[in-house]
């Protein structure tokens, strides 16, 4: 699993479930904040749908915290402002980084997690499909 995937899962998580992961990580490891959890802005690109170039969108809150786990860095930067979320996260990152015997566990859990995520975007697209208007048979 990519790190981009592992990011996008903890970021749509919520506290509880990446804390649940982080929680096996720090009983196990050994854990230093080398930069506490502080807010700060983030520049949001996106990229215009003709010409398909890049213009920036306006800046998010983001939270960002950088730790060690048996001296592998970890850095998360999420948007919003969970200082635990973030450094959860960020913890996980740096197991990620050097466990590699131990790796698989998390893993696993990071992908029943994403499981969960989809059978729940799953289920919400299944209702709001009730409430899609086809414009195209209206007006015959």
């Amino acid at each position: 699993m990519k790190k981009r995937e592992v990011s996008g899962i903890l970021a749509q998580a919520s506290r509880d479930e990446v804390g649940q992961i982080a929680g096996s990580i720090k009983e196990r490891c050994q854990i230093r904040i080398v930069k506490q959890p502080q807010k700060t802005l983030v520049m949001v690109k996106a990229r215009e749908s003709i010409q398909k170039s890049l213009f920036y969108l306006g800046e998010v809150l983001a939270t960002e915290c950088m730790v060690t786990v048996n001296g592998m860095k970890g850095i998360s930067v999420m948007a919003g402002d969970d200082f635990e979320k973030v450094t959860d996260a960020a913890i996980i990152d740096g197991f990620l980084n050097g466990q590699e015997n131990e790796k698989a566990q998390v893993l696993q859990e990071i992908k029943s997690l994403s499981e969960k995520q989809r059978a729940r975007r799953e289920k919400l697209n299944k209702e709001l499909k009730k409430s899609k208007v086809n414009f195209n048979v209206m007006g015959e």
